[in-house]
Formats: structure tokens, C-alpha cells, sequence
């Protein structure tokens, strides 16, 4: 579907929603847009990118979708693409499912009064806003993120599967992972942009600061993520060891009683202690000696609390 959202003398921004290949071809030719350009836009798994041309640009970038299920850990579970072509006089927004930030952007330009602007300035402006949109996207996944590693932190000293809270932190954590790379992209594609037609200025900086700020959002999330999944190792590692050390303990006192018992239950004929009255009572002293002393052995190397 085909729809112009915006028209001011000598600019349109023109919007396509799940174009075949002939809309795509219609509108490239109609644009002067090259063909391996316009077959970018089909195929769902292109990741943020920018080209130019002699008579246009190309960019295409990624936004988080609303939609996507709380598993999703790939670009294209977790985000949708929209490929943007500006021009001289135009600007075309391609993309397969309407979006709330790109929703939110055509309802503000569709009130905005046309005026007599500069086409390069409305091109500029309304590529500014199509980016912050993608931006701001990102935002509400990560403060989700930041809640649930919150949560997280809070319950690491308490008693908790620890199986279950290392999977879920580690999907967390690709997540995390994948929308950093994601906004880095972006981010290069925000830093181009003067050398894509776009005249550097105030908004230009203002994107490029949101842009570093949202990346290094990610980027220290990311970062408290990773230390709580250490931690969590760690902790597990030291509750094993101290399972590890208390059956230690137990192996240190009964594996010598456990030697005396065997060498005494054998019964063999000739055995002089087996006759001696004093004999049961004797291998008992033996035992206890050797248990009191490796009692006092453990407590002298401060193996026992």
C-alpha cells in the first residue's frame, strides 16, 4: 500500500506497507532508485546500513518491535526493519507492518503545516525524527532488562533454582548483547550522516548524543549483567565447595575406621587379637585415638569452623 503522509512545495514523504516486488520496482523507477537498493528491501534479515548514490541515499535501520516474544534473541524476532530513501524533493519510507514509533512520527508531520521550508531541511528534519523514533524504541526493552536484573541482584543471596535464574539472565543477556550492536550500527549511520546530504547542526548533535547515550545505556547494562552472572557462578562454585569439604571431612574420619574394621572383619584363623579379652575393646581405643587426632589435625589447620 502505497500513502503520502507529508506535502510542501517541492517535497513529499511518501510511505509504502508491505510493497510486492512490482510496488518496489514502480516506485525505483519512478525515483531513480538502483535496483539492488530497492531488492534490499525485501529481504527481512538486513541489519542497519547506509549507502548514497548519485541521486539518492539509502539507509536501512531496525526498531524494537512491540510484538516481539520476551525468548526473541535475534534481529529479526526481536526488531523491525525500515528502509528509508531520500532524495532531492523526496523522502520513501519502506517497511512490511506498521510501527508505534513510526506511527507516532506521520501523525506529527501529517499536522505540521507545510509552509514554504527548504526540501533539503524538511528531508532533514523528518530523517532526524524517523531516527530518534528507532531510539527511542530501544528504551522501554532495556529498562525492562535493567527491572529484571534488579530483581536479580535482589535475590542473589537468597535460596533460588540456580539453573533456572542462570538461563533467564543469560537470555537477558544476549538480548542486552543484540540491541547493543544494534544501536552501534545506528550510531555509525548517525555519525554519516552529514557526509549523506544531511547539513550538520543542532539536531544533528542532539541525534548523535541521544544515539551515544542509548548505546552507552546498553553498553552498562550489559556490563552489571555479566558481573551478575559471575557472581551467580561464583556462589554456585562456592555452595559446591563447601558440599565438597563437609563430605571431605566425613571421607578424612571414616576412611581409616573403615581400614580397621576391614582388616579386623576378616577372620582369619591366626589372628591373636581375635582371642585376646582385651582385643574388642582395644581396636575401639584405636579408632577413637585416630578420630581425636584427626579432629585436632583439622582444627589446628583450621579446617573446622
Amino acid at each position: 500500500m502505497e500513502r503520502t503522509i507529508f506535502e510542501a512545495p517541492g517535497f513529499s514523504w511518501v510511505d509504502l506497507v508491505e510493497p510486492d516486488r512490482a510496488d518496489l520496482e514502480r516506485v525505483g523507477i519512478r525515483n531513480g532508485l538502483p535496483a539492488s537498493a530497492v531488492q534490499d528491501c525485501l529481504d527481512p534479515e538486513h541489519l542497519p546500513k547506509w549507502e548514497r548514490f548519485d541521486t539518492a541515499s539509502f539507509v536501512i535501520l531496525r526498531a524494537h518491535d512491540e510484538r516481539a516474544d520476551s525468548q526473541a534473541d535475534s534481529p529479526q524476532a526481536l526488531t523491525r526493519k525500515v528502509a528509508i530513501f531520500w532524495g532531492p524533493g523526496f523522502l520513501l519510507t519502506i517497511h512490511r507492518k506498521d510501527q508505534p514509533y513510526l506511527s507516532a512520527v506521520m501523525d506529527r508531520w501529517r499536522q505540521r503545516p507545510a509552509g514554504d521550508a527548504d526540501p533539503t531541511t524538511l528531508s532533514a528534519s523528518l530523517l532526524v525524527d524517523l531516527v530518534h523514533g528507532v531510539l527511542a524504541s530501544y528504551e522501554a526493552p532495556l529498562e525492562e532488562a535493567e527491572t529484571r536484573a534488579d530483581a536479580f541482584e535482589a535475590g542473589l543471596m537468597g535460596e533460588h533454582d540456580v539453573s533456572i535464574a542462570l538461563r533467564e539472565m543469560y537470555r537477558i543477556k544476549r538480548r542486552i548483547n543484540l540491541i547493543k550492536r544494534l544501536l552501534w550500527r545506528t550510531l555509525g549511520i548517525i555519525t554519516r550522516l552529514p557526509s549523506l546530504g544531511i547539513p550538520s547542526g543542532p539536531p544533528i548533535q542532539d541525534l548523535r548524543e541521544a544515539g551515544e547515550s542509548m548505546h552507552f545505556y546498553a553498553d552498562e547494562l550489559l556490563e552489571d549483567v555479566t558481573n551478575l552472572l559471575s557472581m551467580q557462578l561464583a556462589m554456585a562454585a562456592h555452595r559446591t565447595n563447601q558440599v565438597v569439604q563437609v563430605l571431605t571431612v566425613f571421607s578424612a574420619f571414616f576412611l581409616p575406621l573403615t581400614f580397621i574394621v576391614g582388616v579386623y572383619g576378616m577372620n582369619f584363623a591366626h589372628m591373636p587379637e581375635l582371642t585376646h579379652p582385651w582385643g574388642y575393646p582395644a581396636v575401639w581405643l584405636i579408632m577413637v585415638a585416630v578420630s581425636a587426632a584427626i579432629w585436632f589435625w583439622f582444627r589446628h589447620r583450621r579446617w573446622l569452623a
